[in-house]
């Protein structure tokens, strides 16, 4: 596995748990949200970049057959990994770097599948927009956002805990961009798929 540092981060406690891998849950893929992107995948796919990787447990679908790129906040020492990684490169960053200091030019987003799940939630709504139109400038032509959808209450205040951008809520330009599914049995209170997807 390859690792490279953009940056090193103080981070909640709250969030160890996800790169220690320790709850069962998370040593499984998001499925049938992640069946259901692989078999709609364009053939010229061959990168599979996750945005907040944790652990790698949505890796697990794609690791046999595509070349893998993971972002997070924890240093690579501190993740215990639930995928393989002999074709693993991790990127110690988080989204706001990704948009300031990462060189776009390693990465050519054209036949890539970027892909977030509760992890948008934790930048601000004008930054979840600049993301996306980002990835778009940069030819990327399949997205997936698994995230809480705008008109989600987490809670009676309007937002999850200290969290107040606790769901996917960029401008409506943006997210009229986006198909919506919904892949678990319950929908209120739970993430919704964005789909972007070249078919």
């Amino acid at each position: 596995m390859k690792n490279i540092v953009i940056n090193n981060y103080s981070y909640n406690g709250f969030f160890d748990h996800y790169f220690s891998s320790q709850d069962e849950w998370l040593h499984s893929p998001e499925q049938p949200l992640l069946d259901y992107v692989k078999l709609n995948l364009p053939n010229y796919i061959n990168t599979i970049i996750i945005l907040g990787c944790a652990g790698g447990r949505d890796f697990i679908p794609f690791q046999d057959e595509y070349n893998c790129i993971g972002f997070d906040l924890a240093p690579p020492q501190l993740i215990n990994w639930v995928c393989k990684t002999d074709n693993l490169t991790y990127y110690q960053c988080n989204i706001e770097d990704y948009l300031n200091k990462f060189n776009h030019d390693d990465i050519d987003l054209s036949s890539c599948l970027i892909y977030t799940q509760g992890t948008l939630m934790y930048i601000s709504y004008e930054d979840q927009g600049k993301l996306i139109n980002h990835l778009i400038n940069k030819n990327c032509k399949n997205i997936v956002i698994h995230e809480y959808p705008p008109e989600c209450l987490i809670n009676e205040q309007g937002h999850n805990g200290n969290n107040p951008n606790a769901n996917f809520n960029p401008s409506p330009e943006v997210l009229n961009l986006f198909e919506r599914k919904h892949f678990r049995p319950t929908v209120e209170r739970q993430p919704t798929g964005f789909l972007y997807l070249n078919k």
